[in-house]
């Protein structure tokens, strides 16, 4: 059944808008060409056979000026968005249909095709709007795998709208990582290009691929101005596969030697491996085209002789290979042995093509339930047992004690915080923390360009305390969990829900509350102006993080739910009220579904702070997308002061006690105040930055704090 978009007018429709009449008047339509060109046939897309009256597809087709979307909505449980190159953009022929049209069809897979109509490298702030309703609107949700392909100028858009998607793989085959003058400077090619708005969100593909679960990069190194495209990625989801000698044709070349289509189907499917790519490479060798660009990469080196003998070994082995095959067709078929013939190993092409799995249902019998005895009461004291915040912390010291402080007064026991590059000493706070017996630090083991929270959700599985623990949830140190229920202590919470495996708190999103300039002080006495209980301005205002129980149910933890054992029973996960969530959730869903509830717990979310603590946090890059620019966008996105809410006041007295036990230590207090000097120090170099003073003053009247009617 065809996803509907909340806030998205979307028409469906069954053919293409020159053909909206009735099925009588098409055919007139259709006999009245075929008469103007000969008797010829007339040229009909594939996607009508699709999407016409009386097909059984479903699907759209959203034409602008610019672009088109087309879906064809197949039972999947993959959807594939393809993305067109620059070459098929002056293509105006009747039968034009996305990028893989017939490569998504064969396999049965849910298609998004985007068919650009100019060379503008997909920099539309309109098509970027609809990206985003889509992905509000629950679009990409659903399915098993969501992938995102493209070629050029697809494969840049391939990555950078593959955002709108977290946990998207992506396919991009000779992308450019931007066009922006600014950061490729040596980039020459597509002036065009080079000519679009990269002002607007997402200029940067190499910055937003952490949120991906797998990136793969296909490319001819020896082709210079790509190289240095793919040198701006990095990650630890980042997969090379080197194409020598494809040029910027990559897509072509695999094309040809048969290859395109399985490495498609890898990373649809399953996952492409290194082992299985180069394997199917080796088919270039028989590729004149190949021939071509060895002696042509020779005789540019001024290596003429090496040239001429690749030429003829190539020849030769041609030759040799014909023969072969001439020799073997002619031959008498062998007598039957006497012994069982071994199996014979079966070529890529001729694997049996993966079956698509139905997305009106998963490939598990689990379901989430109810959980048993819900309603209880807390006891007085705190009960027994370990509840661990796994976190990930970069320059975070003038907050950090605050929110640990908080975290231990309503229950929470152990913390594992995984630290890196900090300047201001958070290391040096966590490492105290660790020698107090209240934490434990572990430096950060991502790589560059890497998600440093999905590099220490990794490490932490090898902890003791992860492993032991009885409760864990991941989070930040802008996050702070109001607990609605009781005296607001995670106690209270789980005697409220009951024997439940897994409880998720949305996001409840706090904005600067009108402050411009960095005070010392309580974040949560600060800041008190947020979103409110039922708005969700954007599709990251649904963000929810999960607290899991460590159960033989409990598979790992990730960064906004955790991933069950579904072969081992049914899942008690609840939402923030106690209900228990949608079963799709085992497969995937990292925000609210329509309907989620806060009555028991809420998520407050301190996203920005101060304007000029914002400053510091734009400098410092996100935890979890580390080159994403937090610019105007993200101050957008996440800086909304609608309405107030002071409800977690109530937790300000228990907190203050423990932050005042903690500040008895010396040492601790020390590195507090050293850590709040260097947060001011650095506010005031990074507005005598170029530029910088002009962006704070931009952001302070983006989404601004209304004046406070008192009473």
């Amino acid at each position: 059944m065809l996803r509907e978009f909340a806030g998205l007018a979307y028409t469906v429709v069954k053919i293409v808008q020159a053909c909206q009449a009735s099925q009588t008047e098409t055919k007139q339509a259709v006999t009245k060409m075929a008469s103007q060109h000969d008797d010829e046939a007339p040229a009909i897309p594939r996607w009508f056979d699709d999407l016409r009256p009386g097909a059984e597809g479903e699907g759209f087709l959203i034409k602008t000026l610019r672009h088109s979307l087309l879906c064809a909505q197949r039972k999947s449980d993959r959807l594939l968005v393809t993305f067109d190159n620059l070459s098929n953009v002056n293509d105006d022929k009747t039968e034009r249909e996305p990028w893989a049209y017939k490569f998504a069809q064969d396999e049965g897979l849910a298609h998004l095709g985007i068919m650009a109509h100019v060379s503008d490298w997909y920099r539309d702030a309109a098509l970027m709007e609809r990206f985003e309703k889509m992905a509000a609107g629950g679009f990409f949700e659903g399915y098993k795998r969501v992938i995102f392909a493209g070629v050029s100028m697809g494969g840049y858009a391939a990555l950078a709208y593959s955002s709108y998607a977290p946990g998207a793989h992506v396919i991009a085959v000779n992308p450019q990582s931007t066009l922006d003058s600014s950061l490729v400077p040596w980039e020459t090619r597509y002036e065009n290009g080079r000519r679009q708005d990269w002002a607007l969100p997402l200029a940067d593909a190499a910055a937003v691929t952490g949120s991906a679960e797998r990136v793969n990069i296909f490319y001819d190194p020896y082709h210079a101005l790509d190289q240095k495209h793919v040198d701006r990625f990095s990650g630890d989801n980042i997969r090379i596969f080197k194409c020598w000698f494809s040029q910027h044709k990559t897509a072509v070349f695999l094309r040809k030697i048969d290859a395109l289509k399985p490495v498609m189907r890898h990373v649809i499917f399953d996952e492409l491996t290194e082992k299985d790519f180069y394997q199917l490479y080796r088919a270039r060798r028989n590729l004149p085209w190949y021939r071509g660009s060895v002696a042509g990469y020779f005789r540019d080196k001024g290596r003429e002789e090496l040239a001429t003998h690749f030429d003829k070994i190539f020849r030769r082995r041609l030759r040799r290979k014909a023969r072969k095959d001439a020799e073997a067709q002619t031959e008498p078929p062998a007598a039957p042995a006497a012994e069982k013939p071994k199996e014979p190993a079966y070529t890529e092409e001729a694997k049996p093509k993966p079956t698509p799995k139905k997305a009106d249902g998963p490939d598990h019998d689990c379901q989430i339930v109810a959980p048993a005895n819900a309603g209880a009461k807390a006891p007085a004291k705190q009960g027994k047992g370990s509840r661990l915040i796994v976190t990930t912390m970069k320059n975070e010291g003038p907050f950090m004690l605050e929110w640990v402080a908080f975290n231990r007064a309503i229950g929470f026991t152990d913390f594992l915080i995984y630290t890196n590059d900090c300047a201001d000493g958070t290391d040096k706070i966590a490492a105290r923390l660790e020698e107090m017996g209240l934490a434990q630090h572990r430096q950060n083991p991502f790589k560059k360009g890497g998600s440093p929270q999905r590099a220490a959700l990794r490490a932490a599985r090898k902890e003791p305390v992860y492993q032991n623990a009885d409760w864990l949830i991941c989070a930040d140190c802008d996050e702070f969990l109001n607990i609605r229920v009781g005296k607001g202590r995670l106690d209270d919470l789980f005697a409220a829900v009951g024997d439940a495996d897994g409880i998720s708190a949305c996001w409840k999103l706090f904005g600067n509350s009108g402050r411009v300039e960095y005070a010392d002080g309580f974040v949560l006495e600060q800041f008190d102006r947020c979103c409110g209980e039922f708005e969700f301005p954007n599709y990251r205002a649904q963000g929810m993080k999960t607290l899991a129980r460590n159960t033989d149910r409990f598979e790992r933890l990730k960064i906004h739910r955790p991933s069950y054992h579904v072969d081992r029973g049914d899942v008690a996960w609840v939402d923030g009220s106690g209900k228990p969530m949608p079963s799709a959730y085992l497969d995937q869903g990292w925000k609210a579904y329509s309907g989620f509830g806060h009555d028991l717990v809420r998520m407050h979310h301190y996203a920005v702070r101060s304007v000029d603590s914002f400053l510091v946090k734009r400098d410092r890059g996100r935890t979890n997308h580390v080159n994403d620019d937090q610019g105007v966008t993200y101050w957008e996105n996440m800086n909304f002061n609608t309405t107030r809410d002071v409800s977690l006041h109530a937790r300000l007295p228990d907190l203050k006690r423990e932050f005042t036990r903690l500040m008895k230590d010396e040492t601790l207090a020390a590195l507090h105040k050293e850590a709040c000097t260097w947060h001011r120090s650095k506010i005031e170099e990074l507005k005598a930055r170029d530029g910088w003073s002009e962006f704070r003053e931009k952001i302070t009247h983006i989404n601004a704090a209304p004046d406070l009617v008192e009473g």
